[in-house]
């Protein structure tokens, strides 16, 4: 009886550590491949590194070029791209203090 029991705890609590652990990371990478495949010429990105800016050109599969000012590109890896911040701004509306929308 003793045995079966450390068992199923040990069953039991694998499968919470499964569930807290590796579901999460699965679902986070999802995400992100989502937004490399969404990723587009002319959208508003931030890279993991806190540079913002637009997307100039896609290079290749694991590149692209970005414009940080006016004339000003640098290359980045796909990878460091954090978000896409064109599809955040487009329909918000802010609130003021006196709780009325700027929005129409």
């Amino acid at each position: 009886m003793g045995g079966s029991l450390l068992l199923i705890y040990l069953l039991v609590f694998g499968a919470i550590i499964y569930m807290m652990v590796v579901l999460p990371q699965r679902r986070l990478r999802a995400q992100q491949q989502a937004t490399m495949t969404a990723l587009s010429a002319g959208d508003e990105i931030v890279t993991t590194a806190g540079v913002y800016g637009t997307v100039t050109e896609i290079e290749d599969a694991e590149t692209l070029l970005l414009e940080v000012a006016e004339d000003v590109e640098i290359r980045i890896a796909k990878a460091s791209v954090a978000r896409i911040l064109k599809d955040e701004t487009a329909g918000s509306d802010t609130v003021r203090d006196d709780g009325s929308s700027d929005g129409a």
